[in-house]
């Protein structure tokens, strides 16, 4: 009996201790808030909302947009670094608020990736008329994408697309469409455009960002600031091509016309060749576009005739005489090369 005495007045003793270090909680670690900021642009995740006051708080944070990337992270004034485990921080005996500072990405292309823009890509893009607004159709801009290194043989059958405007105001996402071009000989995918929606588009500034991820080969992403400018001001830089006229056919210059279309916009330059002042036809070229050629007469019953390379031959005012090469990027046609004031003029044609 005297040892269970003993052993009661033992626990009688060591009760009061307990109560006095956990239940009244004065020697307890203080609990503290933590929030974090809310952006478009960014967010702050796998964040727990109290910690004790000593306690190491870790958590996330990442970019939500393509167009900007995570800068500095804060706990109130203090910087946060990225560790191994993400980031962390010691809480301290206050209430924390979490932030973060962003960057621009700006423009973006990869030099060792298979993507990038057409050599026409200028960075602008030219707003409607009120005329044009009002014409009940749908006006488009294309902005080519070149596949550098990509043929055929890559057998692209499927490409999945993101496409993206920074300003919404400016060019809306629903505006940009990826259009494929396929091969002449098969239906393998081996390079598009960007068809941008005209009746979409306000003045102003935006970046696009395009990533294409094909079934069976590598792209890449892009990014460019372009500039929507007023129907009143240039979209292409130009500069005038003379061409000297050689008529080797049956048919007289009245009869004959040339027919040079922007493959960019398929905007059509055609002409007479009777039209030439003293012996030169003269067009304003866009620097960095290509054209399809085409050339033919109309005969005495005025039936279209096509007229071929070898029927005739124009030269620019350099005299240098066009040479044709087979140029297996622009779907296995060929390509007219005009050199003029040393730049190439590319004439793509069927021969």
């Amino acid at each position: 009996m005297k040892k269970i005495c003993v052993t009661l007045v033992a626990l009688s003793l060591i009760t009061p201790l307990l109560s006095a270090c956990g239940e009244d909680g004065n020697d307890d670690p203080k609990t503290y808030q933590i929030d974090v900021e809310v952006s478009e642009i960014y967010e702050i995740y796998n964040i727990q909302k109290t910690a004790h006051e000593g306690e190491t708080v870790f958590f996330d944070v990442r970019s939500t947009s393509v167009f900007y990337d995570v800068d500095k992270v804060y706990a109130n004034e203090d910087e946060v670094k990225l560790g191994s485990l993400g980031y962390s921080f010691v809480m301290p005996s206050e209430d924390v608020y979490l932030k973060a500072t962003t960057s621009e990405v700006g423009e973006y292309d990869d030099l060792d990736d298979h993507l990038s823009w057409g050599d026409s890509v200028n960075g602008k893009i030219i707003s409607l008329t009120e005329e044009e607004k009002n014409d009940g159709s749908d006006h488009y801009q294309r902005l080519p994408l070149v596949f550098d290194g990509i043929s055929s043989g890559n057998w692209i059958s499927s490409i999945e697309v993101e496409v993206y405007s920074s300003h919404q105001e400016v060019i809306p996402d629903e505006a940009i469409t990826f259009v494929p071009t396929k091969a002449s000989t098969s239906s393998a995918i081996i390079g598009g455009y960007l068809n941008i929606h005209l009746n979409q588009v306000n003045i102003g500034e935006t970046y696009i960002y395009v990533h294409l991820d094909p079934n069976n080969a590598s792209l890449g992403t892009l990014i460019r600031k372009f500039k929507v400018i007023s129907p009143e001001e240039e979209l292409y830089e130009t500069m005038p091509i003379n061409f000297e006229i050689d008529n080797n056919t049956n048919y007289s210059l009245e009869e004959i016309f040339i027919n040079l279309t922007d493959t960019i916009d398929d905007e059509i330059n055609s002409y007479f060749l009777s039209e030439a002042q003293d012996g030169l036809l003269a067009f304003d070229y866009r620097i960095g576009h290509t054209y399809r050629l085409t050339l033919g007469a109309r005969d005495e019953n005025n039936n279209y005739v096509t007229l071929y390379l070898n029927e005739w031959v124009g030269t620019n005012t350099g005299g240098v005489v066009n040479s044709i090469e087979e140029d297996s990027s622009i779907n296995g046609l060929y390509i007219l090369k005009v050199e003029t004031s040393g730049i190439d003029v590319p004439l793509v044609i069927n021969d």
